[in-house]
């Protein structure tokens, strides 16, 4: 696998955007590439890539102790489309070092776990990274001409008398994550729908591996339906229950919540009360508010919603 790296280009977006953020100019400290200070001498020490990994030499840990006022820890994560750019105390980061893990040399390494708004040192679990900006690369637009093929299957005209599956609900969460331009993936790839074949209205044939820690992947993989962002991040993960125990689909998304991904339950209404009750049990109360249900009527409003656009 091809790894992004962290060019001198991409540096240049990340210090230009600091410096507005900042409102100051910001100097490299040579010969690092990692350091700079700014115009008050407060250092940023700057990691990027696409890895969650990075890394630190003796000499560079050692020079950051010759600046006594608080600095930023700069971690900036590289995608296909976008630069994410974290930052967090650098203070708190050059006072555990000791907790980094160590090279041969006498560098140090620490890995970051990223969240929906930012990232923290697996190492350092109290050093937390805000989020500050999003820089996009130039010419990086969507590619839209999915929607018209989309737009004629999504306005099929169903017989209100025909029962739904649980394959054509499927189906409706795949074609509306699909119009709203998610990346969707089912398991259930060779079920048949009114809409088609689940397989074939899907974006994914396997779930993207890049953006999600290996030890979730057996678990997303099951889910009924999940939506993934451009990078291939999942954001919304959706259990539909229709003949099925609603326990069974709370404990998987349960187990991927961590993700700080979106967690539906979708039924009949009359499952709702069964729905509250079992967030009141062990482990679901933990992150009921994380929990939504959705009837199949809501999701018919959301489906003719969107095929109204």
């Amino acid at each position: 696998m091809k790894v992004e790296k962290f060019t001198d280009a991409d540096r240049r977006l990340v210090l230009e955007e600091l410096e507005k953020i900042q409102k100051t100019k910001l100097t490299q400290v040579k010969p690092s590439r990692k350091l700079f200070v700014d115009e008050n001498k407060i250092p940023f020490l700057i990691f990027g890539g696409k890895e969650d990994w990075h890394g630190l030499t003796k000499n560079g840990m050692k020079d950051l102790h010759n600046y006594n006022k608080e600095g930023a820890l700069v971690v900036v994560k590289k995608f296909k489309t976008k630069l994410e750019v974290c930052v967090g105390s650098l203070s708190v980061f050059i006072s555990n070092k000791e907790k980094l893990s160590k090279t041969k040399s006498g560098g140090f390494q620490f890995h970051c776990i990223t969240t929906e708004d930012g990232l923290y040192v697996e190492e350092i679990p109290d050093l937390y990274c805000n989020k500050v900006a999003e820089i996009f690369f130039p010419n990086q637009k969507k590619d839209l001409s999915h929607l018209k093929k989309i737009a004629k299957i999504i306005n099929i005209e169903v017989n209100d008398e025909t029962p739904l599956t649980h394959s054509d609900i499927q189906a409706k969460l795949i074609l509306i994550g699909s119009y709203l331009n998610y990346r969707t993936y089912t398991p259930d790839r060779g079920k048949q729908s009114i809409y088609g074949i689940l397989g074939d209205l899907c974006s994914e044939k396997e779930v993207p591996k890049d953006s999600i820690p290996a030890v979730s992947i057996d678990t997303v993989k099951f889910i009924d339906v999940i939506w993934f962002d451009e990078e291939g991040y999942p954001t919304h993960a959706f259990e539909v229950e229709h003949s099925t125990d609603i326990t069974k689909g709370l404990l998987r998304l349960y187990q991927v919540h961590k993700l700080r991904i979106k967690l539906y339950i979708i039924a009949e209404e009359k499952n709702k009360s069964k729905f509250e009750r079992e967030l009141q049990k062990n482990p679901f109360h933990k992150i009921k508010q994380e929990y939504v249900f959705k009837n199949y009527q809501e999701l018919d409003e959301f489906f003719e919603s969107v095929k109204k656009r």
